[in-house]
């Protein structure tokens, strides 16, 4: 790409979706929005992903009205809940044992602005099977400190990923921003 303008803006605090982004090889600028990432009472995993990256999207946009916006947020749901982010090693314990042994859905909801103020937006599901954890991979895990504010208190491309056993969708979903999708709404709309 001979163009190094920067048109695209990834509004969130993730460094793992810029990882993600940057392998795709488009000049981007990041932008840290500040909004509360908790889900509304009786509110479900797809609704909550398209409506937490719409309200990043939205603020980025405010600020960068001629620019692309790609926004994100990734929610782990199992049991009928979602699994939130934490910075709470007794509420990460907890979740680890609610995602031992079992299938959970990672939602992640993304919302496009094109650069006139149009929005796309998508939710990509994956499915997960952890491996029965006992309190060993427990502790090991939460010593490592990866877990802290990813969403279902894991990091999948860290030490984590020695629980999956099965893993069916997209890889890239559960890092936080699927690839594929995002490459083909770059390529749609000319930036790459």
């Amino acid at each position: 790409m001979d163009k190094q303008k920067k048109e695209l803006v990834l509004s969130s605090s993730s460094k793992n979706r810029k990882l993600i982004l940057e392998k795709i090889g488009v000049p981007f600028e990041v932008f840290t929005p500040d909004i509360c990432e908790f889900p509304l009472e009786k509110e479900g995993p797809i609704h909550m992903t398209k409506r937490l990256s719409f309200e990043k999207g939205l603020l980025a946009k405010k600020k960068f009205k001629k620019k692309f916006i790609i926004s994100a947020d990734t929610a782990v749901f199992s049991r009928k809940k979602i699994i939130n982010k934490t910075r709470d090693i007794a509420q990460d314990t907890l979740n680890l044992k609610i995602l031992s042994g079992r299938r959970h859905k990672v939602y992640t909801g993304i919302t496009f602005f094109t650069n006139s103020g149009k929005y796309y937006q998508y939710v990509c599901k994956s499915i997960v099977k952890f491996k029965l954890l006992d309190d060993k991979d427990i502790e090991n895990y939460i010593n490592t400190n990866e877990w802290k504010d990813c969403a279902g208190s894991y990091s999948i491309q860290g030490f984590a990923e020695s629980f999956v056993e099965l893993l069916s969708g997209s890889y890239s979903n559960v890092v936080g921003l699927p690839m594929h999708k995002i490459y083909n709404l770059l390529k749609s709309n000319k930036l790459i």
